[in-house]
């Protein structure tokens, strides 16, 4: 007999009737092992058909609330950006001496189109900037709301100092002077200027672009600028600079002509130069490219020793896009990334909004 084809012992095969019937009624007495493990089986079987639904469910719930963030993220950006043409702004808090149409400015206030306000010397006034952003009119300071609405806010710095910080794509706020404007990339930044246009720029967070028409500068953050009354920037640095450098940059910038690879002043610069005066260094040479036969080159080389090398005849001869490799090595934010300076997208306190306004710069 074949021991392994007897349903008997090895339960194969289909075995009779009788035997199947006694198996049946006898079920109850069998070994509690069988039993546990027939129990274990059927049990796990209901759970496993239970799992695939509930799996499907948390699957299509997780699916469901990351497409009511994404909605919920782009209607807000969206009522964030968009404003009515000529839209007033809210004034959020007043301080000390302010005017606006010759009556004192309190908070609730609206400042209209072409509006203006003045502090006194003990004055400071507070802006919302549509729904992007915060101004704060510094002391002795006279500002004119020019142009609001979709895309696209401008004021007027007639004199003194404003401080602002916005949340929003690149050119969607500038600052106006008589010669030149100041274009937010999405920042936090100081400017002072005096009736004729001469000041500084300061950028806290992301980067401003400075131009007239007939030049433009990036400012980065941790950065400042001087601004001539004609309407010229000089060359950015650090704030963290040493004196030295800052003077011999002063310098540079006063000789209207470039100077040339031999300059004393170049070379008193380069010798008073950090890695984080890359910014200074890297404009000069966009401005000036004639200095790329130099040491302005090989320094540049020396602190930017990670990022690929342009070509100095690329540079010498101006070609578009040369120095990319070293401006993008610059230890800065992208401009084109301005949703990642999302800590200015939140309310300014009065306490921050009047300590960046009065913040001294170098």
């Amino acid at each position: 007999m074949n021991f392994h084809d007897d349903y008997l012992w090895s339960k194969t095969g289909q075995g009779d009737d009788d035997i199947r019937r006694l198996e049946r009624l006898l079920s109850p007495y069998a070994h509690a092992g069988e039993r546990a493990d027939a129990a274990r089986a059927a049990t796990h079987s209901r759970m496993q058909a239970m799992r695939r639904p509930r799996r499907h469910r948390v699957g299509w719930t997780l699916a469901a609330m990351l497409a009511i963030c994404a909605l919920s993220v782009t209607l807000l950006l969206q009522h964030r950006l968009a404003w009515p043409e000529g839209g007033a702004w809210k004034v959020a808090a007043a301080q000390g001496r302010a005017w606006m149409a010759g009556a004192p400015v309190q908070a609730g206030a609206q400042l209209a189109r072409n509006g203006e306000i003045t502090t006194g010397d003990d004055g400071a006034v507070r802006l919302r900037i549509a729904r992007i952003g915060d101004l704060q009119l510094g002391p002795d300071s006279r500002l004119r709301l020019e142009q609001t609405g979709p895309g696209q806010h401008r004021v007027r710095l007639l004199q003194g100092r404003l401080w602002a910080r916005v949340w929003a794509p690149p050119g969607y706020f500038g600052v106006r002077l008589p010669r030149t404007e100041a274009l937010d990339m999405g920042c936090e930044f100081t400017l002072d200027s005096d009736a004729a246009g001469a000041g500084r720029l300061t950028v806290r967070s992301g980067w401003v672009l400075v131009g007239n028409g007939g030049g433009e500068v990036l400012v980065p953050q941790r950065a400042t600028v001087r601004l001539r009354a004609d309407g010229a920037a000089g060359t950015p640095y650090d704030l963290g600079a040493r004196a030295g450098f800052v003077a011999a940059l002063a310098e540079l910038d006063a000789q209207r002509a470039t100077p040339s690879a031999d300059d004393a002043r170049l070379h008193r610069l380069l010798a008073q130069s950090r890695p984080q005066d890359a910014i200074s260094l890297l404009s000069l040479l966009q401005r000036h490219p004639s200095l790329a036969r130099g040491p302005l080159y090989d320094r540049l080389r020396t602190i930017l020793v990670d990022a690929p090398v342009p070509s100095r005849e690329a540079v010498l001869h101006g070609t578009t896009g040369a120095l990319d490799p070293w401006w993008n090595a610059l230890p800065y934010p992208r401009t084109k990334r301005w949703w990642l300076q999302w800590p200015d997208a939140l309310p300014a306190s009065s306490d921050a909004a009047s300590a960046g306004a009065h913040a001294a710069d170098r």
